[in-house]
């Protein structure tokens, strides 16, 4: 039972580190499927992005698309998150920094570039959580909150002050 509820409180936290090689070898392969469905949504996106006039003029069914984007988005998070624990600010910060790094809206580039870049900036914070000195592993969500935090807020800041200027 004790045992029990020290998983629950570092799955709370967010770790890699209870992740075993079974259930590595599961979560790859149910990645392998998904996300690839995941990149066949680009073009939806990118339609998204012209508003939804426009969208539905280029014959996009907007219900549909977005029950499309939710479902197959929400499965990817729910299946992270089963794994490892909510692992905050590393969704929402790294699409912003590949938005602002890249500087393009276009999802055929973004997509790829949130993958990779989530994983590195994820087995960075991984790797700073585990340094040498503390007395166990910190909680990796101390990590991105410490990283994605300054960038949500920056997103937040600039969006106020563009919707001020207009």
């Amino acid at each position: 039972m004790e045992e029990d509820i020290r998983a629950y409180v570092i799955w709370g936290l967010g770790s890699f580190a209870r992740v075993s090689g079974n259930q590595m070898t599961l979560f790859v392969s149910i990645m392998l499927v998904l996300l690839p469905v995941s990149f066949l949504l680009v073009k939806t996106l990118n339609l998204l992005l012209l508003g939804d006039a426009y969208a539905r003029n280029l014959g996009l069914n907007i219900k549909r698309a977005r029950l499309q984007v939710i479902t197959c988005s929400g499965v990817l998070v729910a299946i992270v998150t089963a794994y490892c624990g909510p692992i905050i600010f590393l969704g929402l910060a790294v699409p912003h920094l590949c938005r602002s790094l890249f500087r393009t809206s276009d999802h055929r580039i973004l997509m790829p570039a949130s993958l990779l870049m989530g994983g590195a900036m994820a087995l960075v914070c991984n790797l700073i959580a585990r340094m040498p000195g503390f007395e166990g592993a910190l909680p990796v969500n101390s990590v991105t909150a410490l990283v994605g935090a300054p960038v949500v807020i920056s997103v937040l800041f600039n969006k106020r002050r563009n919707d001020l200027n207009e």
